[in-house]
């Protein structure tokens, strides 16, 4: 049988909500690939930041990680994007969310990272 904590559930699930009601607003205000790029490689930043900022708090990890951000950011929608396009346009879109993403994430753990040891250094 499955037993899973509700506290932890709740908190992914309103976080969901927040994260995925803000891409609405964001993809409807400004319809296209282009937009769904942007916020890929933006929730990238915020999530290596996160990664290195949050600590072990698990409910606020949940809360933001999974829930804001993993609702703020979508593969599928980005793979249903690049399918939809012409094989050069998908191929551009395609590196141009990747790279840049993986390359946000990086800068977000290195600013966190950095922010950290300044708080620590401070106190």
């Amino acid at each position: 049988m499955l037993v899973v904590e509700t506290k932890p559930v709740a908190v992914v699930a309103v976080g969901g909500a927040l994260g995925a009601a803000v891409r609405f607003a964001l993809a409807e205000q400004w319809p296209g690939i282009w937009t769904v790029l942007v916020i890929n490689v933006a929730g990238s930043l915020l999530l290596g930041y996160l990664a290195e900022m949050v600590g072990p708090d698990r409910l606020w990890r949940l809360f933001l990680g999974i829930g804001v951000l993993g609702g703020f950011t979508t593969f599928s929608t980005f793979a249903l994007d690049a399918v939809g396009e012409d094989a050069g346009t998908a191929a551009v879109y395609v590196a141009a969310t990747l790279i840049p993403a993986l390359l946000a994430a990086r800068m977000g753990m290195l600013a966190g990272h950095r922010h950290r040891l300044a708080r620590k250094a401070a106190a």
